[in-house]
């Protein structure tokens, strides 16, 4: 059985709520979590939560399944400045060491959030490149699997998610399936104001509107992200409070011959989203969580 790990927005508790939160889940039939990239960032800041986070999790019956790298803040494999580059690459295969400490096999990678000015499409495109040729043979050695996730921005649509994992052929290096952005991109060209136009507006370019994201993601899809929008932005609400059709995605989901786990994107907090219909839902979707 494919297990269900839950995300939560752990950047608002405090040390004791964090801990009556993790029993929530557990209390609730959940087993695993998802080492976020706010945790990661928290453990940077505090190494000491190197060690609680997995004693807290351990103490509420949880475990960590899956990761995701901080993005943004000069964090993602596109950047193509110099200067910037050796911090941001020495930042992540940090951040993959100590997935690999917690013993979590797969690691959710942004080919970027931003686009920066000055550079072109193709230079970020070639800073990638370099990128992964520094980061894939550490994730091998470490056995965790780089997931890179197809976004709503230039230069992360799927066609470069499948161009990367062509150019890499690898059982290290795959995708990460997220519902919600797929969502936006193949049915926000119906609506008047859509998310997923905004970096490609910013440079005059159009946008390229995405169709079977699933299908073409389907035979390199380790893990996923899923959760509900009405496609107009990214949301992260609870499956069936949106218009993704979860009829047809779980069943073609779960047939993925790579994936390794389903993961629940709902952000509670954000969503408004309480954590016992959560988990109920995940459990009616998939079975035991």
């Amino acid at each position: 059985m494919v297990p269900v790990t839950f995300l939560y927005d752990w950047e608002y508790p405090s040390d004791r709520d964090r801990q009556t939160v993790m029993y929530e889940f557990a209390a609730n039939g959940a087993k695993h979590l998802v080492l976020t990239d706010t945790m990661l960032k928290m453990i940077g800041r505090n190494p000491r939560l190197y060690r609680e986070l997995r004693q807290e999790a351990e103490r509420a019956g949880l475990d960590f399944v899956d990761a995701h790298a901080p993005f943004r803040e000069d964090c993602d494999i596109c950047c193509p400045v110099p200067e910037i580059r050796p911090f941001m690459l020495a930042h992540l295969k940090m951040i993959l060491q100590i997935v690999h400490d917690f013993g979590v096999k797969c690691c959710c990678v942004h080919i970027g959030n931003v686009f920066y000015e000055g550079y072109t499409e193709e230079q970020h495109r070639e800073a990638t490149c370099r990128s992964l040729d520094e980061i894939l043979p550490l994730a091998e050695k470490l056995d965790v699997t780089v997931c890179l996730e197809n976004l709503t921005r230039i230069c992360n649509h799927v066609d470069d998610v499948l161009f990367y994992l062509n150019k890499y052929p690898s059982k290290h290096f795959g995708a990460c399936f997220d519902s919600g952005h797929a969502n936006i991109m193949e049915k926000g060209m119906n609506l008047p104001r859509c998310s997923g136009t905004a970096s490609f507006d910013a440079l005059g370019l159009p946008t390229p509107w995405e169709h079977d994201v699933l299908d073409r993601m389907l035979p390199h899809i380790v893990n996923c992200h899923l959760h509900d929008n009405d496609a107009s932005s990214d949301q992260h609400l609870l499956p069936g409070k949106g218009n993704i059709d979860w009829g047809k995605l779980v069943p073609k989901l779960l047939s993925a011959p790579r994936l390794k786990c389903v993961q629940s994107e709902v952000i509670p907090l954000r969503a408004q989203q309480p954590i016992r219909p959560l988990c109920e839902k995940f459990r009616e979707l998939f079975g035991e969580i």
